[in-house]
């Protein structure tokens, strides 16, 4: 897990809270989907890939996912757990008794964290004011 501080947070909780739980979870997922492109990217291309498959690869399975969890939205990039290369992710990511490691994940997200905060900061500054107004425009 990764700590971030991030100064302004009361103020960006008061204007989510403003905006109801519906419209600010709505603003949060498309922000946060948005911040994690270039860790997408970033997984998809350190990601394995065997040439001689014609089928489906590892890289072909990592998504965004934007989810409730326990009453949060939670932001997840990564292989698809449901999908046939999965298991092979986890261990190309951690290794085996037989398969040393070849981290994909945990370096994407690394060299993308400050991109991260930016685009997050960005997208949900713009997000807010955008609901705002529709607010605003609708109770007129």
């Amino acid at each position: 897990m990764i700590n971030v501080d991030i100064e302004g947070l009361a103020a960006l909780s008061q204007a989510l809270d403003e905006l109801g739980d519906e419209v600010a979870s709505r603003v949060l997922a498309r922000a946060g989907r948005k911040a994690m492109r270039p860790v997408h990217e970033a997984m998809r291309q350190s990601a394995g890939y065997d040439e001689s498959n014609h089928g489906q690869h590892m890289r072909d399975t990592i998504k965004i996912r934007s989810i409730r969890e326990d009453g949060e939205r939670v932001i997840r990039v990564g292989p698809q757990m449901k999908a046939p290369h999965y298991i092979k992710a986890r261990a190309q990511e951690y290794g085996t008794s037989k398969q040393m490691a070849k981290p994909f994940i945990r370096p994407a997200l690394d060299s993308n964290i400050q991109q991260i905060e930016e685009t997050l900061r960005d997208e949900l500054g713009a997000g807010i004011v955008r609901a705002q107004r529709r607010i605003a425009a609708k109770n007129k």
